[in-house]
Parts: C-alpha cells; sequence; structure tokens
C-alpha cells in the first residue's frame, strides 16, 4: 500500500511523542507523496480505492482538518470536494461528505467535533476516519444539501 510504512513511522513517532521536526518533516513526505498520488489519479480518470489507497486518503484527510483548523475553509472545502469526489468507497464519500457540510457552515473545526461527529467507530474497516456522525447533523444536510450539489457538480 502507498504510504504504509510512512504513516507506520509517523504513528509511532506520535505515539512516543517523538521529535517534531521528524514529525512535521514526515508528514510534509507524506503530503507530498499523496498529493502527487491525487493528482496521476485524477489525470488518468481513475479513482483512490479504499483499502488501497487508505493511507493516502488518510493524508489528503487530515490535511482537509488542518487546513480548516487554520481557518482555511475555502481550501480545505476543495479538497473535501476532491476527496469526496475521487474517493471509491460510498462510506467513505458519504462521511467526508457530511466534513464538507461543516465547511460550508464555517464552523470552527472543534464545534464541529463536538456536535456533529460520534468519535466511536462501528467498523474497524474505517479505523483511521470519523465515520458516525449525531443525529443534529441532519439539519447541516437540509441546510446546504442544494449548495453541496451545485458546489460538487461544478
Amino acid at each position: 500500500m502507498i504510504l504504509e510504512k510512512e504513516y507506520k513511522e509517523f504513528d509511532e513517532l506520535m505515539n512516543k511523542n517523538g521529535d517534531e521536526d521528524r514529525i512535521n518533516e514526515l508528514f510534509g513526505e507524506i503530503l507530498e507523496k499523496a498529493i502527487e498520488v491525487l493528482n496521476e489519479r485524477s489525470e488518468k480518470k481513475e479513482f483512490l480505492e479504499y483499502p488501497e489507497d487508505q493511507y493516502v486518503i488518510r493524508a489528503l484527510f487530515e490535511y482537509m482538518l488542518e487546513l480548516w483548523s487554520e481557518g482555511e475553509y475555502e481550501e480545505a472545502k476543495a479538497l473535501g470536494y476532491d476527496l469526496a469526489y475521487m474517493v471509491n468507497d460510498e462510506n467513505l464519500k458519504e462521511a467526508i461528505s457530511m466534513f464538507v457540510l461543516g465547511l460550508l457552515e464555517k464552523l470552527p473545526i472543534e464545534k464541529f467535533l463536538e456536535i456533529y461527529v460520534n468519535p466511536e467507530n462501528e467498523d474497524d474497516k474505517y479505523e483511521m476516519f470519523f465515520m458516525n456522525f449525531n443525529d443534529e447533523i441532519d439539519e447541516l444536510v437540509i441546510k446546504h444539501r442544494d449548495r453541496f450539489k451545485k458546489e460538487f457538480s461544478e
């Protein structure tokens, strides 16, 4: 799997409170490779397959969350739309779409996670991702459904 080795090192460093400079350097390398893969697949009109490309998807998802936490809503939203389109797994596609709805609402990421996300994954297949949402997410779906469809199709 692409980026599996790099993520094993990254996770090990994170779990051990490893050298922050190395963690940042490694994530930069991971992200660079993930963007390269995303661009290659896009050019070839291919999708990101799950679980084969799970580390690429994880890197891009984590980067979307990082952009969001820095208040870069438009950039995070654009990456979220790209992921929702490129990921060839309906469950992940739906989960990523819920995060895009939070970006459309321009909520701080912490507030979105607190109100709408249930951090307990019921399926080990998706252990790297937030897949469960509280019922309150329906409000965002209703409020932003038309805008999401319009922007997603552009």
